[in-house]
């Protein structure tokens, strides 16, 4: 089986609305005017924008949160399970010092 060189799905037409759209997008023309000159939808001229490059795809899903915590996997011998283990400590520390800050300006409110 040899690899083909066209791209899979529907070749663009020049011809089309969305082809239409290209034209005009490349020639520098703003989507408002282009909408009225073509009588397609402000949906239509974006989409074939946003598919004519330029910004990076979007992935499908919610993109993971940033303070993950490692899985088992990533862990590196016992000097790794040390680490997380005092790592975890000392963010429990953070985090009860702060709750006990939280909880002093709540008692001095309600004073």
């Amino acid at each position: 089986m040899t690899p083909t060189t066209q791209k899979r799905g529907r070749q663009p037409d020049a011809t089309s609305k969305s082809g239409q759209i290209r034209t005009l997008l490349s020639a520098g023309m703003s989507i408002p005017h282009i909408v009225q000159k073509v009588g397609c939808t402000p949906a239509l001229a974006y989409n074939v924008k946003a598919r004519m490059g330029g910004a990076p795809k979007r992935g499908p899903g919610r993109p993971p949160k940033a303070g993950t915590a490692p899985s088992m996997g990533d862990v590196d011998g016992l000097a790794g399970i040390v680490a997380m283990v005092q790592n975890s400590e000392r963010q429990r520390t953070q985090l009860r010092t702060a709750l006990e800050r939280i909880q002093a300006i709540l008692a001095d409110a309600l004073r």
